[in-house]
């Protein structure tokens, strides 16, 4: 949302771009990760066997790649858009493996600062010829979380979609603030969604 705050000359009819301000904004971290097709296979493997645990905290290869990287997108995220000081964080996540109709229904993880994915699997074909054809397999969506903002909107205003439809690739990461409604897609593909959900606590300064 951009709020305009107004400085008006004498005759009340011009306003200053300067004073046009940010405010109410919800960043989002969208990468690809360097080498993520050197460490694919490992994941993939490591993921499909340990679905549900958290396999990064075992560390070894292609897990502590990824747990360095997922952390520092993080350390990255915190110094660009945190206004509060902490000492720290705590990262914990879980494989996942979504099969041919498997999806995530909408959810939020209020006890979570940051929430990420990394998807090391993404297919985009379509197993039955019943689907219709712009489903979006394994699509991420994000919902506005100040509610209502699209009444109010106007032709071509960012606010006027709700939504905001992600579709993942391969050695995609994206984190967001944990307050954020999302949905994972069902998987409509004749392969496996291969990915790692992960969830940040922070630790303020004492």
């Amino acid at each position: 949302m951009i709020i305009a705050e107004l400085e008006f000359r004498a005759d009340m009819t011009t306003a200053s771009e300067d004073r046009v301000i940010g405010l109410w904004a919800t960043p989002f971290l969208h990468f690809v990760l360097d080498e993520h097709e050197t460490y694919c296979a490992d994941l993939k493997n490591l993921f499909v066997h340990a679905q549900g645990s958290d396999t990064l905290a075992q560390g070894g290869g292609a897990a502590t790649w990824l747990r360095e990287n997922i952390e520092i997108s993080i350390n990255a995220f915190l110094e660009r858009w945190a206004e509060a000081e902490i000492d720290g964080f705590t990262l914990t996540g879980r494989a996942l493996v979504h099969g041919h109709g498997v999806y995530q229904p909408l959810r939020n993880h209020p006890d979570a600062y940051l929430s990420g994915l990394y998807y090391v699997t993404a297919p985009k074909d379509l197993r039955d010829d019943n689907h219709r054809y712009d489903a979006d397999t394994n699509a991420l969506s994000f919902y506005d979380p100040r509610f209502g903002m699209n009444m109010g909107a106007i032709a071509k205003d960012p606010n006027a979609d709700m939504e905001k439809l992600v579709r993942p690739e391969p050695g995609v990461m994206t984190i967001w603030p944990s307050f954020v409604d999302y949905f994972m897609h069902p998987n409509l593909s004749t392969q496996d969604l291969v990915a790692y959900q992960f969830n940040v606590v922070v630790k303020p300064v004492s």
